[in-house]
């Protein structure tokens, strides 16, 4: 693919020049970098909106993009923290807010329920090893992994230490997220394969082995299963027969979770590279490279693709197909809207909520920019690394940082 490889790279590269040429120039600001002047349309945000945040990027597609409004920046430009807690390790655990109550994972090896008003412990319960995987609450049950390379089922409304509704074990750690669809929770292990079970007694209805490890959630759709493998190949897998449908090759490990919408999956690989593939097929719609690894996940609405990755920036692209290359390298998006920089390297996956996304960064800082210019809304630092992706619900951001806290922020 070196035809529109080489292309995108010079446009990357000559951004990531002004970053570290001039000072200033990508601090905290965005670069417009579109040929045609073009913006996305962008909803109009909604106070009014009832939110429930019941897993990673919002839904079972892990789009990333949900109804409501965040804070807005006080009259200095800022967000107050409205508390945090602490917990006895660093947070990559990505929360669920789910009916006034915040469900976040920790490296000390427990799961935490939180008030989301007050910030107080409601319950915790511990695994016998790191809790990397983020929450999906569905029908008052909690689905988490953890590092001891088991998946629990947690009832959500418990008033002290919960009990484990099941606990089923794979034959390695379960880093990743689950997502639940249609009775079935779907999560990947350490051990090489894709696990389907049943949310009613935790019984395996199968499993799908890819060449290497799965260290991130799936992503369900119309009976189909997306799921990214460190063998460097994108999966979709039927959910009735259980066998592949198709498969496609990168060029290196895949440590970001899929995002699908309006027929495409979306996936960043560490080859550099973000793909957008026909859901039905496996045909390369477009791919466009960056200066690093893409390992964040892609925030999708009906307008834009919004990516970061390791060449400290945020990305944002049309998801329609430009013009064909010549010969067999694949399209590149449509147009690139703009492109953030001034950040360290992006591990978050954003959101967009209404007319902001919301990301971290491994400064330690979570960051709200306008999804339609990628102008800065207002940033807020923590103790260190922020690399879950951040839940929205009511006007509060509530995110994890490697400080080992959990924020919820809101409008000074």
């Amino acid at each position: 693919m070196n035809g529109p490889r080489d292309r995108r790279t010079f446009v990357t590269s000559a951004a990531t020049g002004c970053l570290l040429g001039l000072a200033g120039c990508l601090s905290g600001s965005s670069e417009k970098v579109s040929v045609d002047d073009a913006t996305p349309d962008v909803p109009s945000p909604d106070p009014d909106a009832s939110v429930s945040w019941e897993t990673f990027q919002y839904d079972a597609a892990n789009t990333g993009v949900a109804p409501g409004a965040g804070p807005a920046p006080g009259s200095a430009g800022e967000v107050v923290s409205r508390w945090e807690f602490e917990t006895g390790g660093g947070v990559y655990s990505s929360p669920a807010v789910v009916d006034g109550t915040v469900y976040v994972g920790s490296d000390d090896g427990s799961l935490y329920a939180i008030s989301a008003s007050s910030g107080t412990e409601r319950w915790s319960f511990e695994t016998d090893d790191s809790v990397t995987s983020s929450p999906a609450v569905v029908d008052g049950t909690v689905y988490v992994g953890s590092g001891d390379g088991s998946v629990y089922a947690i009832p959500a409304d418990a008033n002290s230490t919960p009990d484990a509704e099941w606990r089923i074990e794979t034959e390695g750690a379960v880093a990743g997220s689950p997502t639940v669809a249609d009775g079935v929770v779907y999560v990947g292990s350490s051990d090489n394969h894709l696990y389907a079970i049943s949310t009613a007694d935790g019984e395996k209805l199968w499993r799908f082995e890819t060449d290497e490890t799965i260290l991130r959630a799936p992503a369900v759709v119309d009976g189909t299963v997306y799921v990214g493998s460190n063998d460097g190949s994108l999966y979709a897998i039927d959910t009735d027969s259980e066998t592949e449908r198709w498969r496609l090759e990168t060029d290196d490990r895949i440590q970001s979770r899929p995002a699908v919408a309006n027929g495409v999956v979306y996936v960043g690989s560490n080859d550099n590279t973000i793909y957008a593939v026909e859901a039905d097929s496996g045909e390369i719609r477009w791919t466009f490279q960056i200066e690093g690894s893409v390992t964040a996940s892609p925030a999708v609405t009906d307008h834009a693709v919004y990516v970061g990755g390791f060449d400290n920036r945020i990305h944002a692209l049309s998801p329609a197909a430009g013009s064909e290359s010549e010969g067999d390298q694949p399209a590149d998006p449509a147009s690139y809207f703009w492109a953030h920089g001034g950040l360290n390297v992006v591990r978050s996956s954003p959101v967009v909520v209404g007319d902001a996304l919301y990301v971290g960064n491994e400064d330690g800082t979570i960051t709200s920019l306008s999804a339609e210019t990628g102008e800065e809304n207002w940033q807020f630092a923590t103790g260190r690394w922020v690399a879950g992706s951040p839940a929205v619900v009511d006007g509060v951001v509530y995110v994890g940082s490697g400080d080992g806290s959990v924020y919820a922020l809101e409008e000074a």
